[in-house]
């Protein structure tokens, strides 16, 4: 149980990651992406104009405007349905996306409310086959570090980040784990309805 909390606890950070500030060691296109979403997104969060309780629906809204993009969420969702994607018709697919899209930006942007300076350091980036690899350290406030590699594929000409790997958690694998735990028992539909009731309550 207590695992289970860290994971979920480190998983938090994914967002945050990207609207903190950044220090670049050695990087190429991937890195260089990486580094400049995380600079948009810290200059949302130090704007004075969004500052406060009453700007968290403006300033989310503005920061996913500046991080979302990089996000291949079509590809991230379909990795994390893993085998049940080809089974779905294209109307459940467009659906399925969508939520996964909600589930994810909800349950992780609003964590970016609690930013107090935090740092992520870029420390090296490969590339296999065209699959990019941009590996991080993320520096707590406490001086704690936690490992974050982001993964990033070229799509239609644009690099995108299709997975996230926190301390040897991939954030892909993780959902696929509970998707699968409600597939295995229960037909799609249901996956369905409870990713909407999720992202009602987020």
């Amino acid at each position: 149980m207590k695992n289970k909390k860290k994971i979920f606890t480190i998983s938090i950070a994914v967002f945050i990651m990207l609207s903190v500030t950044s220090t670049c060691l050695w990087a190429g296109e991937a890195g260089d992406l990486v580094k400049q979403t995380i600079d948009n997104g810290l200059r949302v969060l130090k704007e004075p104009a969004l500052a406060g309780k009453d700007k968290i629906s403006e300033r989310r809204k503005r920061l996913w405007e500046e991080i979302g993009s990089i996000f291949y969420m079509e590809e991230m969702a379909k990795r994390a349905l893993g085998q049940y994607w080809k089974e779905r018709t294209p109307e459940e697919k467009k659906e399925y996306v969508e939520l996964f899209t909600m589930l994810v930006k909800n349950t992780y942007l609003k964590n970016t409310d609690t930013y107090s300076g935090e740092k992520v350091v870029l420390l090296k980036e490969s590339q296999d086959a065209g699959y990019h690899k941009v590996q991080t350290k993320f520096v707590t406030s406490a001086a704690k570090e936690i490992g974050v590699d982001f993964s990033l594929i070229n799509n239609n000409g644009k690099l995108q980040i299709y997975d996230v790997n926190i301390e040897g958690v991939s954030l892909v694998n993780n959902y696929r784990s509970q998707f699968n735990a409600i597939l295995l028992k229960s037909p799609f539909k249901v996956l369905i309805q409870t990713m909407r009731e999720k992202t009602l309550k987020s």
